[in-house]
């Protein structure tokens, strides 16, 4: 997949190709698209590109706001996208030298509805025809020349398209008697972006790494803090093949990775407003997260259905909404969540917080330390046989080991015996020839035995550790690059796994390999093109990402990461 553009508001987001929102859901990140055609050439689109040939090239005015500029031989012509902050909508403002062709075709219900087109005294209303959902289009300097076209005319333009849920919540109606400033709020949404990462320092590492912070901030759900883990559905890993999964959703494991990136770029606000999320979820009935993944207003997550009528990107189907992975037992969260509590009363020494919430922490810890010889689906949400994965063990120990940690700073003053009984189990289980291994039924390695470290779990220069990073050296890295494991329950894994590269480059700092572990990262964003928004796969021969796309916790680990390298160089 060729680099796209990303802008959000913190409520949805949109995917721009060359001037095309090809990938817009309304009301939010998780809703049913109306622009659609990353995924069906009918799915829907709302494109504006010269008359003429023309090539055109994207960058960033600042996180979320989107330049696409377009060359031609008789004149040039710019479009910056903007999502404003706090409405459903899209502003997209106009300087050209040259007549535009504007194509707005909305599809409601991801394609399945053809909008309903009539127009108003000043604009244009898309009306879905099941239901009282409306899209309003406001277009300045054009003219009509279709059903779905327009005419935009050279010097400048404004073009305004906004989403209700019912027509009458609509500008055309309650809007009618409101007068609207779209300057105002493009330029205080764009001042917004601008001030809120200071990126003035041209060096890659550092493009990367305040690129990571916008896109983190960009997929937090701005009423409830909840971060989804990518803002598509059904990119998939290989293309025609059916690895194709719905990833709008917050998952806890990536939500506290998440948090960890904010926490350590200094978005300390952000961070504790995505643990307070989490903690907003913990029950006291049976396991604390019952869920791996929420909606993001924390409701159960639905069920997953496959749409029939989308022929997928790149005719790879099925094309899902919702995911499975909601029904499964994965026991590495709570160590996520909790670890990340620990690393925010490090950063705050905030005691007050962890007073508040010692009551779900404690409990955490209690369930685990009664439940922790259970299996699960693992990190990786293997579907079918659950096993004892050893990150999942790991991570639950890590869940007793930071509880401990916190209860003695507020004074509580709280041992787990569990928690040695847990270590011994690993290491008695979890160790072949002297490597951890996968499971503990299993003699292959995995990516996410990198993190066992990170976690300080083991020492990073601890003999097993070693003999284990060999291995995955040996058998998962490919040319700078590295797969998450060697195959799953559907077969062979096609391509290496972006965030396991992060991984290793932090493992590699830790190593003093600062060399390689800057190899590593630059390698895991040469895809992009420079616009440094990293997918979930890479696909090593093409050199182009797989998977859904943007990545949160490829963004996450990435400002650990960075971070790690600088404190190398200052040590």
């Amino acid at each position: 997949m060729k680099p796209l553009g990303f802008i959000s508001n913190g409520i949805s987001s949109a995917l721009i190709d060359s001037g095309s929102i090809v990938w817009l859901p309304f009301p939010r990140f998780d809703s049913p698209s109306v622009f659609g055609k990353l995924l069906d050439i009918e799915g829907g689109e709302f494109s504006i590109f010269p008359l003429e040939e023309f090539s055109a090239s994207i960058s960033y005015l600042a996180p979320n706001v989107l330049s696409t500029k377009f060359h031609t031989k008789l004149g040039n012509a710019e479009v910056i996208d903007i999502m404003p902050l706090g409405e459903n909508s899209i502003i997209r403002n106009i300087k050209t030298d040259i007549p535009l062709i504007m194509k707005i075709k909305p599809a409601f219900y991801y394609g399945l509805y053809r909008a309903i087109v009539k127009d108003e005294k000043d604009g244009t209303r898309f009306l879905n025809p099941k239901s009282r959902e409306c899209l309003a289009l406001f277009v300045e300097n054009s003219k009509r020349i279709g059903i779905y076209e327009w005419e935009i005319l050279p010097k400048s333009s404004i073009v305004y398209l906004a989403y209700s849920p019912d027509y009458l919540y609509g500008p055309f109606h309650k809007g009618k008697e409101l007068k609207r400033d779209l300057e105002r709020s493009f330029n205080f949404t764009l001042n917004h972006w601008k001030n809120k990462i200071n990126d003035k320092n041209n060096d890659e590492l550092r493009k990367i790494y305040y690129t990571s912070i916008g896109v983190l901030l960009g997929l937090m759900y701005s009423p409830t803090g909840a971060p989804v883990a990518a803002p598509t559905t059904s990119l998939p890993e290989a293309v025609g093949l059916s690895r194709n999964w719905d990833y709008r959703f917050a998952w806890v494991r990536d939500s506290a990775m998440i948090a960890e990136g904010l926490l350590y770029a200094g978005y300390v606000i952000e961070a504790r407003r995505i643990i307070n999320f989490i903690l907003g979820l913990v029950n006291f009935t049976t396991k604390p997260l019952v869920h791996p993944l929420y909606t993001v207003d924390g409701g159960d997550p639905p069920p997953e259905i496959e749409i029939p009528w989308l022929s997928g990107f790149m005719d790879s189907h099925p094309v899902r909404i919702g995911n499975g992975a909601a029904a499964q037992i994965q026991l590495d969260i709570e160590g996520f969540l909790l670890d990340v509590i620990y690393k925010y009363y490090l950063k705050t020494e905030d005691k007050v917080f962890l007073e508040e919430n010692w009551e779900k922490i404690n409990y955490i810890a209690d369930w685990i330390s009664k439940n922790w010889k259970l299996r699960d689906a693992g990190m990786w949400e293997e579907r079918g046989k659950t096993m004892h994965y050893t990150h999942s063990k790991v991570m639950m120990w890590v869940a007793l080991d930071r509880a401990e940690k916190i209860s003695n700073e507020i004074g509580k003053n709280v041992n787990w015996s569990e928690k040695d009984k847990l270590k011994e189990w690993i290491f008695s289980n979890c160790i072949k020839d002297e490597s951890f291994v996968k499971t503990s039924e299993t003699t292959d390695v995995d990516a996410n035995l990198l993190t066992l470290p990170l976690y300080d779990f083991i020492d990073v220069k601890d003999k097993i550790f070693l003999n284990t990073l060999k291995r995955i050296e040996n058998e998962l890295y490919i040319n700078g690059y590295v797969k998450r494991y060697s195959k799953d329950f559907l077969g062979q894994a096609m391509h290496p796994f972006t965030l396991a590269g992060i991984w290793l480059s932090r493992i590699y700092i830790r190593l003093g390999r600062t060399n390689e572990a800057i190899g590593l990262i630059k390698n895991a964003y040469l895809p992009s093109n420079g616009l440094y928004l990293a997918g979930e796969h890479i696909d090593i021969t093409k050199k182009e990402y797989t998977g859904n796309y943007p990545q949160a916790f490829v963004h996450a680990q990435t400002i650990l990461a960075i971070n790690e390298l600088d404190n190398s160089k200052i040590g």
